[in-house]
Parts: C-alpha cells; sequence; structure tokens
C-alpha cells in the first residue's frame, strides 16, 4: 500500500507503426494526428483487427501533488504483451521485456511541477518477422501462432492490464514476501525496502498478524533497523501460537501487514496474506496436512471472447465465474496452462479453497 493510488485506465490513444518509424520520428513527444481514440486495458486487436507488430500509446495526465517533501511518483504496468518502452513528457523513463509480469518505474524526475503530462508507450507485439531483433517464435508466447491455426492462439498483444499512478513516500516497502510454517507457526517475513535519500536513515518495522475474516489482532512486534541508500531488506519472524491450517474445505488465511516508519517522512505499509499448509506426496500419494486426498484438477487458458484473455468490458467476471464453477463442480486444482495466472486468480483460489497450480511464485505461501 502507498499512500495514494491513481488509476490510469479508461480513455487513451493508439496509433499503428507498421514501419517502425516511431521512435526516430519522436512520436514519444505527442500523439499522431492519426491516433484512435480507445479504452485501455485491452488487446490492441480490438480497435486493429488483424495488425500485429509495433503501437504506440498515449495518455494525458495531471500532476499529482506530493504528499511529503521527497516523495517518488511511480508509474506501474501490471502487463505489456510484450515488449514496452515508456516516455514520460518526451523523456526516457524505462522499459520491460515480457508480456505477463508486472513492472513499476520511478518517473518523478520527468513530471511538470505542474500541469499536465503525456504519457507515450511503445508497445510490440511480436510476428514472424523480427523487429527489434525480436520474432515470436524465439519469446514466451503461450500457444501464439501466425497466422491461427486450429489449437493455437490468436497473437494477441498491448496494455493487457491497469496501469497506475503511484505516490509513495521517500523510503518505501517495495516488496514483501512471507513464509508460514505448518509445524511451528512461525511466519517468516522478509520486507524489500527502497531509501531515495542520499544518506542512512533509521527507522522501525512494526509487523502486525490478523485473521483475513477479520476480527481482533492476533500478535504484533516490532524491530528496529537501518536502511542504508538504494536498496536493502530485512528479515522478521512472527510466531503465532494458536493457528488453523488452510484447507481445501476451511481455507482459513492470515492478513501479515508490516509498516516501516522513519524519522526522514510518513510512514510506509505493505498487506499480504498467507495460510498454513503443508502439501506433499508421501509413498506415492498426495497428502494435505497429514492427510491423503484424491486430487479433482481442471485447467484454464483464461481463454474469453473479445478480450482473448482479458474479460470484455460487457462482461467483466467471466474469468471470476470459471474459478466458481469450477469450486462448485467439485474441483480442488486448477492448472493455469500456457501462461501465468493473473495474481487476483491467484488470491481467488487461496479464498475459494482451490489450489491455483502456479508457474511463477504467488499465492498462497506453502508451508
Amino acid at each position: 500500500m502507498h499512500d495514494l493510488l491513481i488509476s490510469l485506465d479508461g480513455a487513451w490513444q493508439m496509433a499503428t507503426d507498421p514501419n517502425n518509424v516511431g521512435r526516430a520520428e519522436g512520436w514519444f513527444h505527442s500523439p499522431r494526428v492519426e491516433a484512435t481514440p480507445v479504452q485501455l486495458p485491452c488487446a490492441l486487436q480490438e480497435y486493429f483487427p488483424g495488425y500485429h507488430g509495433l503501437v504506440w500509446c498515449w495518455r494525458t495526465f495531471a500532476t499529482p501533488p506530493q504528499r511529503a517533501e521527497g516523495g517518488r511518483t511511480l508509474l506501474r504496468f501490471w502487463t505489456i504483451d510484450y515488449a514496452a518502452e515508456v516516455w514520460v513528457n518526451g523523456v526516457a523513463v524505462g522499459s520491460h521485456e515480457g508480456g505477463e509480469t508486472s513492472f513499476t518505474l520511478d518517473v518523478t524526475a520527468a513530471l511538470h511541477k505542474q500541469g499536465d503530462n503525456i504519457l507515450a508507450v511503445r508497445v510490440l507485439n511480436p510476428t514472424n518477422d523480427p523487429i527489434d531483433g525480436i520474432v515470436l517464435k524465439e519469446t514466451p508466447h503461450r500457444n501464439k501462432s501466425v497466422p491461427h491455426h486450429t489449437g493455437g492462439s490468436y497473437n494477441y498483444g498491448g496494455i493487457l492490464e491497469s496501469v497506475d499512478l503511484l505516490l509513495a513516500p521517500a523510503i518505501r516497502i517495495e516488496d514483501l514476501f512471507v513464509q508460514p510454517d505448518s509445524q511451528t507457526g512461525i511466519i517468516a517475513i522478509e520486507a524489500a525496502l527502497d531509501n531515495t535519500t542520499t544518506v542512512a536513515q533509521r527507522g522501525q518495522i512494526t509487523v502486525v498478524i490478523e485473521p483475513n475474516s477479520g476480527g481482533e489482532m492476533l500478535t504484533t512486534t516490532q524491530v528496529a533497523c537501518e536502511l542504508a541508500p538504494n536498496r536493502s531488506s530485512i528479515h522478521v519472524q512472527v510466531q503465532l501460537q494458536q493457528f488453523k491450517l488452510w484447507d481445501l474445505h476451511d481455507p482459513c488465511l492470515y492478513r501479515v501487514s508490516v509498516r516501516l516508519q522513519t524519522d526522514a517522512g510518513p510512514a510506509d505499509a505493505r498487506t499480504v496474506r498467507c495460510g498454513f499448509r503443508d502439501f506433499r506426496v508421501v509413498n506415492g500419494y498426495f497428502r494435505l496436512n497429514g492427510k491423503r486426498i484424491f486430487l479433482r484438477s481442471t485447467h484454464t487458458g483464461n481463454h474469453t471472447p473479445v478480450g482473448q484473455v482479458i474479460a470484455p468490458r460487457a462482461a467483466p467476471d467471466l474469468l471470476r465465474r470459471d474459478l466458481l464453477y469450477a469450486k462448485t463442480l467439485g474441483f480442488n486444482m486448477v492448472r493455469f496452462i500456457s501462461g501465468v495466472a493473473h495474481p487476483w486468480q491467484l488470491d481467488m483460489c487461496d479464498e475459494l479453497g482451490l489450489d491455483g497450480l502456479r508457474r511463477i511464485t504467488g499465492g498462497l505461501a506453502v508451508g
């Protein structure tokens, strides 16, 4: 959690760049006259059917007031498929390659002190012909192909998930990882910290454990820390004396909140959820928390009409319904094939009592 989140979803402009001239001609300074109004996030083919290659996307946003001196303005993209370059007011602020992972850029220095800013994003949807040395078949690309064939997926691309503007303090919690131990009740916590000032700062970490369903605080602990400039990390262990195991029929979750307070400015906080469980194979049989279980698994490629892997605006809950139906039909595991689950899907599996088989680390922590 940062001090303030501003969504940049909604009205953007988009133009194709089939000849790859946009960067050389400075398209990052302002939208093209021929740009098409679009609603993002979406697959670019929703507005340019049959097109693959380069597109440019533009969005104007006002400079938000910082809540504290030295605060940072961060730009977060949840998913751009496949490669992206980003400019703010004509200043290059970063790039990213990978069609299913999020990335965050610090754009503080590129913002105008007041008034509007121009955000420009160059998006590469790879094809069979090299663009910037990138070819579709040489990238992680699910089962997309050009031309499309039976049994394969259409070669979609674009800004597929939300874009956020985050106002963060100068010293913040960059990331949070927790590992609960179902044998001992200990939750091991690792917090990645970012000190954007030029000097070391003294701080205090406060950890609070609560039931995810609400109720009284279960335990809290405080640890002093010193934060060198740039990145550092801190490790804390918290003991729960009484705890319930996560089970398919009783998916008990705990909320772990970490707060960082320093003398340099306002506090920052992050919250994640976790559950205690033990899942393993013993003598050829699956066992959850010591009891043998039979896995009833289905799979999903997260396919939807119109949006390919994002639900269309007319029916935004399609992917959520898939998981609810799987649980209702008696499945206890979902495999996300040929790609990565949306983060919220892993959270939903945790809540429903579904074991979401992941391609990357995430969701329920296994103890």
